[in-house]
């Protein structure tokens, strides 16, 4: 099925965007800046590098130039940072406030500081019982983007594991109803047993709060802290790998139950993988131990850009990923994350397979089969 266009704006979303922009000038005029404390945990790795695809010679020369441009423009956020503030309250999409302002690092990109300073903020303060916390550091990493997979993989569980460098007894705050066992199994394999799960709607009044400043940007993440990650989910999942086996699986994890971003000739790519002994995986049948143990047997992984790539990391050292991805929409996650666990990355510029009138994030992709023979005919020669 297609990705439809996204609807446009209500009148109603209109005219919040209005108020929620001028709500927030009144707000940044009667105070000021909700401060934090700054507490270094690492400065800038003095050795980040730019990583580059394994297939490089396949690779056209604006995707190579947004890769450096953007690692460049994302480096200075490489410094590894937690704030600390003290009586704030915490929604449960994870934004910290204290009184009419915000704190812009709780948010996922800065831009949104008007949105959550508006309306949003006024239903909050609005006259009811908040909860406090009891007194002892309070641990936050997460924010409204977080109940993305991706996003929890690849930016929450790096936060945490630089908080449990500070503090790791302190109470973990997760977003609810129910945490999903993603969540949950990742939480605990970083060590962290107080945990509040802050409902729907939920706003908590936390006397000492520490959080951790997401490390890296734009999909650029810092090396030491993904392999932190993983080292530590691998170790507390190891009942269930076998470490005897070799990984040799060749797999193809598709999209199409999702509700965005298909492959719209995913027939012929399938057809075309068969012929290289590919299987074909749905990640939405599968439980999260099921996916780990999935990727631990993998030596060659295939998708189109989106959340499912983000179980890349934990494949085995010197196995390969190869993404397809449009060349309309450029995003270098998984060529980082892959890097940063020594996997061999390769990409396969696609076509834009919707209407200009889809927005180009949510857009289907149509793969070039030339293309992707040869990446796969690259990998397979690597690993001869």
């Amino acid at each position: 099925m297609a990705t439809p266009p996204r609807p446009r704006p209500s009148k109603y979303q209109r005219v919040k965007k209005i108020i929620d922009f001028q709500l927030s000038r009144i707000g940044q005029s009667l105070s000021g800046p909700l401060k934090a404390s700054e507490h270094e945990v690492a400065p800038i790795p003095t050795d980040a590098i730019c990583p580059l695809p394994l297939n490089i010679a396949m690779v056209p020369p604006n995707f190579l130039q947004f890769y450096k441009a953007v690692f460049t423009e994302v480096t200075p956020n490489f410094r590894q940072v937690i704030y600390r503030a003290q009586n704030v309250n915490v929604a449960w999409n994870g934004t910290v406030s204290k009184g009419l302002r915000v704190l812009v690092a709780s948010l996922p990109q800065p831009h949104l500081e008007a949105e959550f300073t508006g309306t949003f903020l006024l239903r909050q303060l609005r006259s009811r019982e908040i909860a406090k916390l009891k007194a002892g550091p309070v641990g936050l990493a997460f924010d409204s983007w977080s109940g993305n997979y991706f996003h929890w993989i690849a930016e929450v569980l790096p936060r945490l594991a630089l908080l449990r460098k500070q503090h790791p007894n302190c109470l973990i705050l997760l977003p609810g109803p129910t945490p999903p066992e993603y969540v949950t199994h990742t939480v605990d394999a970083l060590g962290f047993e107080n945990k509040y799960v802050i409902q729907p709607g939920e706003m908590v009044q936390v006397p000492e709060l520490w959080m951790p400043v997401r490390p890296g940007r734009h999909g650029y993440m810092v090396p030491a802290l993904v392999r932190e990650v993983r080292e530590a989910i691998m170790s507390y999942l190891k009942h269930y790998l076998d470490p005897s086996l070799k990984a040799t699986r060749r797999i193809y994890v598709s999209r199409n139950r999702q509700q965005w971003r298909h492959l719209t000739n995913e027939d012929e790519v399938v057809q075309l993988l068969q012929k290289y002994n590919f299987e074909t995986v749905y990640f939405e049948d599968l439980s999260f131990i099921e996916q780990v143990k999935t990727m631990y047997e993998t030596a060659v992984f295939i998708g189109i850009h989106g959340a499912n790539m983000t179980n890349l990391m934990f494949m085995a050292p010197k196995t390969n990923v190869i993404e397809m991805m449009s060349e309309t929409y450029l995003n270098p996650s998984y060529l980082s994350m892959a890097s940063s666990v020594g996997i061999y990355y390769s990409v396969v510029p696609s076509r834009l397979g919707s209407p200009l009138n889809v927005e180009q994030a949510y857009a289907d992709i149509t793969a070039d089969l030339v293309l992707l023979k040869q990446a796969i005919h690259t990998v397979i020669n690597l690993n001869r």
